[in-house]
C-alpha cells in the first residue's frame, strides 16, 4: 500500500515537473492530511485536517491544524463551520492566528451528461491575528472547480480549479490560487490521494504588484 502511493506520488511530482521546468519562480511544497469523518448526528459530521507548507522545500515555515464541521442543510446546500490555528514564521519569529470559517456550499452541478462537474465553495474568515488585540479581520474566499472522472490509468479524476482572496480591510482581491491541475487516486482502506499543481499569486500591501509562486501539493484523506 505505502508503495503503491509513494509511486502514484512520484508520477503525479513527474508530471507537474515539467510544467515546472520553465518556471523562473521559487517552488512550494504543501503537505496536508485529513483524518476519517465521525458521524455527529444524521446529518453532521467532524474531521480533523492538518497542513504544512515548506516554500523551498527544505524549511517548514507554515503549519495549521483545524476541526472542521459539515452540515448538509438539504439536497442542495452543505453549511461548513471549521476552527483552525495556524501559525506562520517570518525570519526567526513565528506568528499565530485563530480562524473561524464558515462556508454555504452548492451541491456539484453535472454540465454533461458524462461530466465534466462544478462545484465551488463559497467561505468566510473571521482572523484573530497575534499582537492585533481584539481586532477581527474578515476574508471572503471563492473557489470554482471543474472536475472530469478518469476511466483508465492510476488516477481516479482530473480537475482545473481557481481560488479568489477578497480582504474586508484593504477593500481588495489580495490573493489567488490557479490550479492548471489536480489528480486524485483512490487507494485501497479509503484512503485518497490528492496531487495539484498550483500558482498563488499575492498582492503586494494593497498596491498594484503582485508576486507569485508554485506549488506542488499532496494531501491525503483517511
Amino acid at each position: 500500500m505505502v508503495s503503491k502511493i509513494s509511486r502514484l506520488a512520484l508520477v503525479a511530482i513527474g508530471c507537474f515537473g515539467g510544467l515546472l521546468s520553465h518556471a523562473s519562480e521559487g517552488t512550494a511544497v504543501w503537505l496536508s492530511a485529513s483524518a476519517p469523518s465521525y458521524e455527529l448526528t444524521d446529518k453532521t459530521k467532524t474531521k480533523t485536517a492538518v497542513e504544512l507548507r515548506l516554500p523551498d522545500a527544505s524549511e517548514l515555515t507554515y503549519y495549521r491544524i483545524g476541526q472542521q464541521f459539515y452540515t448538509s442543510l438539504n439536497s442542495d446546500w452543505q453549511l461548513g463551520s471549521h476552527l483552525s490555528f495556524e501559525n506562520s514564521k517570518k525570519a526567526s519569529d513565528w506568528n499565530h492566528t485563530i480562524r473561524l470559517e464558515l462556508e454555504l456550499n452548492p451541491s456539484k452541478i453535472s454540465l454533461g451528461q458524462n461530466g465534466p462537474d462544478l462545484s465551488m465553495r463559497n467561505r468566510w474568515e473571521l482572523r484573530w491575528k497575534e499582537d492585533k488585540g481584539s481586532e477581527i479581520f474578515h476574508r471572503l474566499r471563492h473557489r470554482s472547480k471543474v472536475t472530469w472522472k478518469l476511466e483508465n490509468g492510476p488516477f481516479s479524476s482530473f480537475s482545473i480549479g481557481d481560488e479568489i482572496f477578497f480582504e474586508e480591510d484593504k477593500g481588495k482581491i489580495t490573493m489567488n490560487r490557479f490550479y492548471p491541475a489536480i489528480l486524485t487516486a483512490k487507494h485501497g482502506d479509503g484512503i485518497k490521494g490528492t496531487y495539484y499543481l498550483m500558482y498563488q499569486s499575492k498582492r503586494a500591501g494593497t498596491s498594484s504588484d503582485w508576486n507569485g509562486e508554485y506549488v506542488l501539493g499532496i494531501g491525503y484523506s483517511f
